[in-house]
C-alpha cells in the first residue's frame, strides 16, 4: 500500500522520530502492528509515522502511551482512545484508496486515481477543521456580522496559507449570503465589503454589493457597484443583467453659462 494513502489518526504521529536522539527510543522490533503489518522496516515505520504526524499536526504521544520525549514510550500500548480510533482511521482509508476509488473511472483510460491521506481531512490538525462557512455562520449567529468578521480574521490571522480553511472570496460571500436569507442586507454589504479588504478587484463581490443595493433601492450604490465590476469584468453577467434593471441615470445639470 502507498504510504500516501496511510490516513492517521492512528498509532500516532512522530515528528519527534525524525530526529537523532529519538531514533534512539525506537525499538527495533515491533509488536502489536495489527495493519501496518510486522514485515515493516524500522525505517518505513518511522518514515509513516513522519507522514501522519505531519497531516496532524501532532507528535507521537497523541496516541501512544509515553512522554513527548519517548523515554519509555509504550508504543504496542492501546491505551489511549486516539490509537484505537486510529486504526479504524486507517482501516477505512485502505477501503477508500483500494476498492471505493478503484471502481470509479478515470478520465483518462489507464490512469491512477488520487489517493487520501490523513492531510486529506486533517489539514495538520488533530480534529478535521469545520469549514469556514459553518465557523463564521455560527459566529453571526452568537454575536451578529461584527463578530462573523472578527472570527474571520482571527482564523486568517491564525491559519492563512496553511491549508486548514478556503480563505478565497467565496467564504464571505457565502457569509453575505447567510445574512441576506435572514433578511439583513446591510449585514450581507458589511461582509462584502470585508471581502473587497482582501479582493479588492474582485468582479463578482462588487457585483454582488451591486445586486443588494438594487434589491434596497438604493440605485446610486447600486450602478456605481456596477459599474465598478463590468470595469473589472466586462463579461460578469451578474453585474451585466442587473445594470439592466437600474432606472435611467438622470441627465446631467446643464450650467447657466
Amino acid at each position: 500500500m502507498k504510504r500516501q494513502a496511510v490516513m492517521p489518526t492512528i498509532v500516532a504521529s512522530c515528528l519527534a522520530l525524525l530526529a537523532g536522539a529519538a531514533r534512539g527510543q525506537v525499538p527495533d522490533e515491533f509488536t502489536n502492528l495489527q495493519l501496518l503489518g510486522p514485515e515493516i522496516s524500522k525505517a518505513e515505520l518511522i518514515a509513516t509515522m513522519k507522514d501522519w504526524a505531519m497531516g496532524l499536526g501532532v507528535r507521537c504521544n497523541h496516541c501512544h502511551d509515553g512522554p513527548d520525549d519517548l523515554a519509555g514510550m509504550d508504543f504496542a500500548s492501546d491505551e489511549k482512545a486516539t490509537k484505537r480510533t486510529a486504526r479504524r482511521m486507517l482501516a477505512m482509508v485502505r477501503e477508500i484508496n483500494g476498492e471505493l476509488l478503484a471502481d470509479l473511472p478515470t478520465a483518462d483510460e489507464g490512469a491512477g486515481h488520487e489517493t487520501v491521506s490523513c492531510y486529506t481531512c486533517h489539514r495538520g490538525r488533530d480534529e478535521p477543521p469545520r469549514s469556514l462557512a459553518a465557523e463564521l455562520e455560527d459566529a453571526a449567529a452568537e454575536g451578529g456580522v461584527d463578530a462573523a468578521l472578527a472570527r474571520y480574521d482571527a482564523l486568517r490571522a491564525e491559519s492563512y496559507g496553511g491549508g486548514a480553511y478556503d480563505f478565497s472570496e467565496t467564504a464571505l460571500n457565502r457569509a453575505a449570503g447567510y445574512f441576506m436569507e435572514a433578511g439583513r442586507p446591510e449585514d450581507a454589504v458589511k461582509a462584502l465589503e470585508k471581502n473587497l479588504e482582501y479582493y479588492p478587484e474582485s468582479a463578482d463581490v462588487h457585483a454582488l454589493i451591486g445586486m443588494i443595493r438594487l434589491q434596497s433601492g438604493d440605485h446610486a450604490a447600486a450602478r456605481a457597484a456596477l459599474e465598478r465590476a463590468l470595469e473589472l469584468d466586462p463579461e460578469n453577467r451578474t453585474a451585466g443583467r442587473a445594470v439592466q434593471m437600474l432606472p435611467a441615470a438622470p441627465a446631467a445639470e446643464e450650467g447657466d453659462g
